[in-house]
């Protein structure tokens, strides 16, 4: 199985985020990610055999977070991949230690982490494809969303001709852990 631990969204958070996509896109190009596939990855873990979930569940539960609030308010762009992205203008600091948490345990547990950044580094890929402006860009900062999150979940990526598509395989609520 090809999985990911994720942030998703609220339905509201999502068609906030979907908008800008779709105005970005229509300005300037490039394919907006669909509403039902916004999330913000914490751990890419690739494919991970049947036998290994248990292990991988355990592992989940046990990183300790509180929950968190993200304010989304800034986008970038990064050219090599043409890839547009909203995140915060200020680094959040519970989501920074939560990311490494559980990277950290994975790492422990013995999963692999393909691509792994010497950092973690949150984001939201609105657009794909987008071409380099030239005289115009898509402004830095948007209108701030602000995105509850008391949870995070574990999920499923299944690849076809007409994108990728998600489900999820577990949830894990974040209150849950400030308990300690």
């Amino acid at each position: 199985m090809r999985l990911f631990f994720a942030l998703w969204p609220p339905l509201e958070v999502a068609e906030q985020l979907a908008g800008v996509a779709r105005a970005v896109a229509q300005q300037f190009g490039g394919k907006p990610t669909r509403q039902e596939t916004l999330h913000l990855t914490l751990a890419f873990l690739g494919e991970v055999p049947d036998d290994r979930m248990s292990l991988l569940m355990q592992t989940a539960r046990r990183v300790h977070a509180a929950p968190l609030a993200l304010n989304i308010d800034r986008l970038g762009y990064w050219p090599r991949k043409q890839l547009l992205w909203a995140g915060e203008t200020a680094p959040n600091a519970a989501l920074g230690e939560f990311g490494e948490a559980l990277l950290q345990a994975l790492s422990e547990a013995g999963f692999a982490l393909p691509g792994r950044r010497t950092t973690f580094s949150p984001h939201i890929t609105l657009v794909r494809d987008l071409p380099e402006a030239r005289e115009t860009s898509p402004p830095a900062a948007i209108a701030a969303i602000r995105w509850p999150c008391p949870s995070f979940a574990l999920i499923r990526s299944q690849r076809s001709d007409a994108g990728s598509f998600y489900e999820k395989v577990g949830e894990f609520p974040l209150s849950r852990y400030s308990e300690g």
